[in-house]
């Protein structure tokens, strides 16, 4: 057998070096030829997000909780329940797993379950293929992960994480990531299943850039996905900003997330500007200023006390009532009566008798 070696100023595909054949291309056809058989638009497989046959990306922080996110959102597409809100289509469902011990994915689908009894019924939709240890270049894996997806009718196909099918592919490269997309593409066509993909954000601060640009690597990771949703820390702890950039879809609003073991919450009372800035100090004013401001000395309830945080610091409720609360147990702000007032320095009730 006679082995084809290949200069270093020559590129390869690997799956081409491997005999893989092209399919042909379509023909160029008129407007009218078009418009004549123009195909219907695939369904949502999340409402507002996601067709079917399109490909996404989730972006975030290191420890952002992203296989978290992805592993509620096969529960929810398999069993088509909604996801931070958003109605999915429901389909079979799998779950591709390049990084987590079998064990360890165990325990975070039964936690998942656990809390969320809306999602039940899902044992002949929801499936899981581990290659934990079987990491590879996409373009070799790919010709396996069809041969088997094609035994199943899959609506999403979700791997986590992107960086173990990289391969040589060097992530800053746009040149190698639009090779690793087209694979993707591939992928989707192959199976017609909407393909999601993690990923994460690059060292540094994050909040400087704009949030298309805040995934590590090549211009690339950015510019192909038809979805992208990206999960920015917010200045609240285990709080996320999500932004959407989508190509089919009208863009939606920012919306907060907030971890809530095993789930994120959507958090409607957050501020999604409210982003987390590495050099900010943690809180957004001084106890001092917080009990000047909303408490007082004369007594208010507990919806004055957040109205005036909000109107006077431009707190948002949560952390407001976050303030509210640890002011209250550290014996600085007295409570009765569904009243709430600050002690003096002397640690006196102010004017409350």
């Amino acid at each position: 057998m006679e082995i084809k070696t290949f200069s270093t100023t020559e590129q390869v595909e690997p799956a081409v070096d491997l005999g893989a054949i092209a399919p042909p291309l379509p023909d160029i056809v008129s407007l009218g030829q078009f418009c004549a058989v123009a195909v219907p638009p695939p369904p949502q497989i999340i409402e507002g997000i996601l067709h079917q046959g399109c490909k996404m990306i989730l972006g975030g922080t290191s420890k952002s909780n992203k296989s978290w996110c992805l592993l509620d959102l096969a529960i929810s597409v398999a069993s088509g329940q909604p996801w931070w809100g958003r109605c999915c289509t429901k389909s079979p469902v799998v779950y591709i797993n390049f990084e987590l011990q079998p064990w360890a994915l165990a325990e975070r689908i039964n936690a998942l379950c656990a809390a969320r009894p809306d999602c039940r019924g899902v044992g002949d939709t929801f499936h899981l293929w581990n290659l934990r240890g079987h990491n590879a270049d996409i373009s070799l894996l790919r010709p396996k992960l069809e041969e088997q997806l094609a035994k199943f009718n899959f609506g999403l196909i979700i791997l986590d994480p992107a960086y173990k099918v990289l391969g040589n592919r060097d992530e800053n490269a746009n040149g190698e990531i639009a090779s690793l997309m087209n694979e993707f593409e591939a992928l989707a066509q192959k199976t017609g299943a909407a393909i999601v993909v993690a990923h994460h954000f690059a060292k540094g601060d994050s909040t400087a850039k704009n949030a298309l640009d805040r995934m590590s690597g090549a211009g690339a990771w950015a510019r192909d996905p038809d979805s992208i949703m990206v999960l920015t820390p917010h200045e609240e702890p285990d709080c996320f900003t999500v932004t959407s950039i989508l190509r089919n879809l009208p863009q939606v609003p920012e919306f907060v997330l907030a971890w809530d073991f095993p789930l994120m919450r959507v958090a409607k009372d957050l501020n999604p500007d409210a982003l987390r800035r590495p050099q900010a100090k943690n809180k957004v004013c001084s106890d001092k200023e917080f009990m000047d401001a909303a408490v007082g000395h004369d007594g208010r309830s507990f919806t004055k006390v957040i109205q005036a945080a909000e109107a006077d610091l431009a707190m948002s409720r949560r952390t407001a009532m976050n303030y509210l609360k640890r002011l209250t147990e550290a014996g600085l702000v007295a409570s009765s009566g569904g009243l709430y007032w600050r002690k003096n320095s002397e640690g006196q009730e102010g004017n409350i008798p």
